[in-house]
């Protein structure tokens, strides 16, 4: 066996020379894969829509802080009743709130509809027939908003929880 052979199968040399090779290897890849494989930049424009975003969370923790909680009940006619379920200052002064229906698969059947206060404290609306199915439900008052899922027009639903 000659020496250049021994010096070879030496485990020593390898860890000296092996893990530092594989060291720049492995740099080079990832290089490569940075300049190649980046993401494009936010767009211009990203930080105006992204404020909107932003007031909507707060307007959902204000309903939180204020402890609004809303019965709501539509019918398959169309009548939509909204019953606070707890005794809310904040719902005092309000005379009336928005209420957006999105359907989860037909966006054509998405409505908005105003609930005006009765003189009971009750806030309703008549809308047009309701077509049964699975919806998104949006209760907007004037500086908070509440948020639920509901198969409708079978019961109620409790917003606010």
């Amino acid at each position: 066996m000659n020496a250049t052979t021994s010096t070879l199968r030496n485990p020593a040399l390898w860890l000296v020379v092996g893990i530092p090779a594989a060291t720049v290897l492995a740099s080079i890849l990832t290089v490569s894969l940075a300049f190649t494989g980046a993401e494009p930049e936010l767009p211009g424009h990203f930080a105006r829509e992204g404020v909107p975003l932003v007031r909507d969370q707060q307007r959902a923790e204000r309903a939180q802080q204020l402890g609004i909680r809303i019965d709501l009940r539509v019918v398959p006619s169309g009548r939509i009743d909204a019953q606070p379920a707890v005794n809310v200052t904040a719902l005092q002064d309000i005379t009336s709130l928005t209420l957006r229906m999105t359907h989860i698969t037909r966006p054509e059947l998405d409505r908005e509809s105003r609930l005006s206060r009765d003189k009971d404290g009750r806030f309703s609306a008549q809308g047009p027939s309701l077509l049964a199915g699975e919806w998104l439900l949006q209760l907007d008052g004037s500086d908070w908003r509440i948020r639920g899922r509901a198969a409708l027009p079978t019961g109620g639903v409790r917003l606010g929880e």
